[in-house]
């Protein structure tokens, strides 16, 4: 009768571990597929590729802008290069669900199943 119960908890305790982690799981599976493309869209300055993948609105400067104004504020300010260069120096987590670039500060946020881009600190680097 024991062994019954004993089996009972450790299926609950399999049963509830899953659950728990599924959210952590799927932001971790969408990483890398997501940072893929994004590399691949800053490498190339594709810029309607990075509205798709930039929150709306994002964080500009001290505000908010859309996806459109903050891509020209790139253009006209001549941020590729430093945003290739922090695409270049990788990532790291900054807690569950968001991540940010080891320099420049590019951050990026897991919302609704996907990764976002949703702010580009310039002041920083």
């Amino acid at each position: 009768m024991k062994l019954s119960r004993i089996s009972f908890l450790f299926l609950l305790l399999f049963l509830f571990v899953p659950s728990v982690s599924y959210a952590q799981s799927t932001a971790d599976k969408a990483w890398k597929p997501f940072w893929t493309r994004f590399s691949a869209a800053v490498a190339k300055k594709n810029r309607v590729a990075l509205k798709e993948m930039m929150k709306n609105p994002f964080l500009c400067g001290d505000g908010v802008c859309t996806p459109n104004e903050g891509i020209q504020d790139i253009d006209k300010l001549k941020k590729w290069q430093r945003i290739q260069k922090s695409v270049a120096s990788g990532t790291k987590s900054e807690g569950k669900n968001n991540r940010s670039t080891k320099i420049f500060y590019l951050l990026f946020e897991f919302e609704n199943g996907r990764w976002l881009w949703v702010q580009f600190l310039e002041d920083y680097g």
